[in-house]
């Protein structure tokens, strides 16, 4: 995944945001070297929003999306 598809990920998660969907804090780990940023969407629960190869790059997303990057040494 690279930067093309993290902006398109995040402007996605923008979008969720318009429709009431409310996303965590945090980025959890599915299985290895897969990231997810998830959420709660009004009719279907808590579910993955959006999938990473890397920590990072859904830390990144997360940052933008929240509107509060910070520094982050995890790799």
């Amino acid at each position: 995944m690279g930067l093309r598809d993290s902006e398109r990920q995040l402007q996605f998660l923008r979008e969720l945001l318009t429709e009431n969907a409310w996303i965590d804090g945090d980025v959890v780990e599915l299985a290895k070297d897969t990231w997810a940023i998830h959420g709660v969407f009004p009719y279907d629960g808590e579910v993955p929003m959006a999938v990473f190869d890397t920590y990072v790059e859904a830390k990144y997303v997360l940052d933008e999306v929240r509107g509060n990057p910070t520094p982050d040494e995890r790799s």
